[in-house]
């Protein structure tokens, strides 16, 4: 048997982030307009794609930084599993 972890699992990760991540996404920019922050920064851009930029990368952004979080959680609690495991 694998000590790594299975397809299955890694899907149910990337795809609750994800569901976490469109949650967060939707109530942050319930309260800011990306379209707001293009026309305070004088940006010259058509406000409509900004918006959309905004949001897929603000959800790409989070999406990789939830998955990092979680990956890296399973993986320093399977070294200390491990440690604790062989140190008996």
């Amino acid at each position: 048997m694998s000590d790594g972890p299975t397809c299955k699992c890694m899907l149910s990760f990337l795809w609750t982030n994800a569901l976490v991540v469109g949650a967060l996404v939707f109530l942050l920019f319930s309260f800011i307009d990306p379209a707001d922050i293009a026309i305070v920064m004088n940006l010259d851009v058509d406000v409509g794609m900004f918006r959309i930029k905004a949001y897929i990368f603000t959800f790409v952004f989070l999406w990789l930084m939830f998955n990092a979080s979680t990956f890296l959680n399973c993986y320093f609690s399977r070294i200390r599993y491990n440690k604790l495991v062989q140190g008996k």
